[in-house]
């Protein structure tokens, strides 16, 4: 790495862009520190620096894909990223594809597999959208975990729920799990449909009130899970079906609230 310290700070925005483009986050977070003026570069969304780096970390079809349309700037495609699944923490049976968002779950009998995300939170309220772009199966859940929580077990069971790390929403018969034991139906609407393949749900954790929702197209579906313990609670996921595929893409913080 470049000395920042003796760098000269008077260099043009674009010469900035280049050099600040082919450096990786910490050292982007280490160069906002020298001055104001490389600050100012970095911060702005608009910066060919978020374009540049963009363009080397993800492909240029998924950066204009369904996937990541709600996302209008690259430094939040970025962002995502950074918050996709975690290919080291996951079930041996689960393969994070090379995009990041995505996970494929492998076929193989009597196996429950779950994968959690990079970044966790114990602050702040937070937004990511999950969507299962493959068959459910007789389990299929989604919620909340910490790092303690089992990402496999033998046969096919509510694995994400299964104990007191876990929280988790069962898209099957729309039951929410907690400690192995079962928190009511939701969503808490009159008729709730069921969950549809390729729906998009957005998952609302708000770490500051210890609270769990959900929405989708827009509709809130009520809280899921009160009283959330203030430890770092991961984005999570456990599936049961083969080659089923599920994605997920941190939106940031909420519009609203």
């Amino acid at each position: 790495m470049m000395d920042v310290h003796h760098a000269p700070q008077y260099l043009p925005d674009l010469v900035l862009d280049i050099i600040f483009s082919n450096l990786e986050l910490p050292d982007l977070l280490s160069c906002m520190l020298v001055c104001q003026n490389w600050n100012r570069v970095i911060n702005d969304t608009r910066s060919e620096t978020w374009k540049l780096i963009c363009r080397r970390k993800i492909p240029k079809e998924l950066l204009k894909s369904e996937l990541l349309s709600q996302l209008h700037s690259h430094k939040a495609k970025l962002r995502a990223l950074y918050h996709s699944w975690n290919p080291d923490d996951c079930s041996m049976h689960i393969v994070v594809k090379q995009n990041g968002f995505t996970l494929h779950r492998n076929p193989v009998a009597q196996s429950t597999d779950m994968a959690r995300t990079k970044i966790g939170y114990s602050s702040g309220k937070h937004v990511w959208e999950i969507t299962w772009t493959g068959p459910l199966g007789t389990v299929a859940m989604v919620g909340v975990s910490t790092k303690e929580a089992p990402v496999h077990c033998s046969g096919y069971l509510p694995l994400l729920g299964i104990d007191k790390h876990s929280w988790g929403w069962n898209l099957i018969d729309n039951v929410l799990l907690h400690n192995g034991v079962s928190h009511g139906s939701y969503p808490l609407l009159n008729n709730a449909p069921k969950y549809q393949i390729g729906e998009k749900l957005q998952l609302i954790l708000d770490s500051e009130n210890g609270t769990l929702h959900f929405e989708k197209c827009n509709e809130f579906l009520g809280i899921a899970f009160k009283n959330l313990p203030k430890t770092k609670l991961y984005p999570s996921v456990s599936a049961v079906y083969g080659n089923t595929e599920i994605s997920v893409v941190y939106i940031g913080k909420p519009l609203y609230g």
